[in-house]
């Protein structure tokens, strides 16, 4: 059989078990195997027909109708034969998903009380969990901060005023002070005028003495010119000061007169929501993983880092692998030689060189019931797999990945055990599991046998971290 027939076999066998077993892992409730029971409640929205009702998590029943009775919505449920549900059982509406989608889970009441029959109504409706009252507060909250942004500015504007007021009141007490000086100044002088014309009588007799007492007083009025010019420089500085202010110039200005630090606490309010609203409901797995490798006595160990969405029907996985083969790389290498003169001869080699590089997983997955299907890179090349998990304690896998190659693809089939696993729990032992399997099934000289085991657990501080990064919204 040729490596193409091979590969179609292996998908046509892979898709028809896949189909067959969706088929036939439906929701299973019909007429025949379902009773009716109706509730009335204030708000349907997010629920839709068909979709799956829950007791503890388990599927029991569908949604088969949704009508309006009334000013009230009205469900009709059919529930499996072999759930009783009570006259005391309550009924939960509750959010599934960040879409704003919503289920129906179900607490069937006292054993001892009257069980309902086909066509019966239970009577008590719950609201949990409801993603519109969760935006409404985020909501409300946003707009508090507005409020407070808003009333802080206010208050900043008027504090930033009345120190306006009080530096005009300062500068107007200095003009009036100035203009007083002025004044004296201006008396001073006609009156070293008059001083000056008298003392010029007595030039002849008293020459000396009058000419020193002259130059005494010009360099008094020198004086006085220089402070009266500096008091004038200072009154312009800071009328200079209080004009840049008004006009929003300078870091006082514009903290006063521009909105850029109202929008700045906006936008960080507005980043924080959206932060939160991200963060909600995602679920973040890291696990290792470290297998012993038959054939070659040798160890390859995987670091994975998972994310679950709200929703939990699929994952997306991101990883290393340490090989113990490494990354091979191809290159080839053209040498031209010319002996003597004469003609130049060509020389090709191809190389394949070898380093410790690690290689890179990059899954995205979805669940089916038991069955989960995953696809992306395997190893640094692409391919798919398939999971079937009949148990929650035994997962079986099978992965085909490594296509283009000079051998077969690598298929390979792997058991997991999980004997108490439990990736939320508090004990180190629930986070524990055991693996092995055969890997290169489709290449006789490479295949060989792994064993090893791994451990997964939920962290809530990597979690925020991921909600920090950027994911192009």
């Amino acid at each position: 059989m040729s490596r193409a027939a091979k590969i179609g076999l292996f998908v046509a066998v892979v898709t028809l078990g896949g189909i067959a077993y969706i088929t036939m892992s439906g929701d299973g409730f019909s007429e025949n195997n379902t009773y009716r029971l109706e509730v009335v409640m204030e708000d349907a929205s997010g629920l839709v027909v068909n979709s799956q009702v829950f007791l503890a998590g388990v599927p029991v029943g569908t949604i088969r109708s949704i009508t309006l009775d009334g000013r009230q919505a009205r469900v009709e449920l059919a529930i499996s034969e072999d759930v009783e549900i009570f006259d005391d059982a309550t009924v939960f509406k509750q959010a599934s998903s960040l879409l704003g989608t919503s289920v129906i889970a179900i607490d069937p009441g006292r054993s001892g009380g009257t069980a309902l029959s086909s066509g019966g109504r239970i009577e008590r409706v719950s609201v949990r969990g409801d993603f519109s009252e969760t935006l409404t507060a985020a909501e409300d909250a946003g707009h508090e901060i507005r409020e407070l942004v808003a009333e802080l500015r206010r208050q900043h504007v008027q504090l930033l005023a009345s120190s306006l007021e009080g530096i005009d009141r300062i500068i107007a007490r200095v003009d009036a002070r100035s203009q007083n000086d002025l004044e004296q100044v201006s008396r001073i002088l006609a009156d070293v005028a008059i001083t000056v014309e008298r003392i010029a009588l007595l030039v002849d007799s008293r020459d000396e003495d009058v000419q020193e007492s002259i130059l005494a007083m010009r360099r008094s009025i020198d004086e006085v010119e220089t402070a009266t010019v500096s008091l004038r420089r200072s009154m312009q500085d800071v009328e200079d000061m209080t004009g840049t202010m008004r006009r929003g110039e300078g870091n006082i200005g514009r903290v006063v007169y521009e909105d850029e630090l109202y929008e700045r606490v906006v936008s960080v309010a507005r980043s924080t929501e959206a932060l939160i609203e991200q963060v909600r409901g995602l679920g973040v797995q890291v696990g290792f993983e470290s297998a012993y490798l038959t054939e070659r006595e040798a160890t390859q160990s995987a670091f994975s880092l998972r994310l679950l969405p709200r929703s939990r029907q699929g994952y997306y996985e991101i990883g290393v692998v340490d090989t113990p083969e490494g990354v091979s790389r191809r290159r080839t290498i053209t040498e031209a030689e010319s002996v003597g003169g004469g003609p130049t001869t060509t020389t090709v080699t191809d190389e394949t060189i070898v380093t410790d590089d690690v290689r890179f997983n990059a899954q995205i997955a979805r669940h089916f019931g038991p069955v989960t299907m995953r696809g992306g890179l395997i190893e640094s090349s692409g391919g798919f797999g398939l999971d079937l998990r009949p148990v929650s304690q035994l997962m079986l896998s099978g992965e085909l990945f490594a296509f283009g190659g000079d051998d077969e693809p690598n298929l390979r089939a792997t058991g997991t055990l999980f004997p108490f696993y439990n990736p939320d729990g508090d004990l180190p032992w629930y986070w524990l599991y055991v693996t092995g399997g055969m890997t290169n099934i489709l290449n006789p000289d490479s295949r060989e046998f792994f064993l090893g085991a791994g451990v997964r657990f939920t962290d809530e501080d990597i979690r925020g971290l991921v909600g920090l990064i950027p994911f192009g919204n």
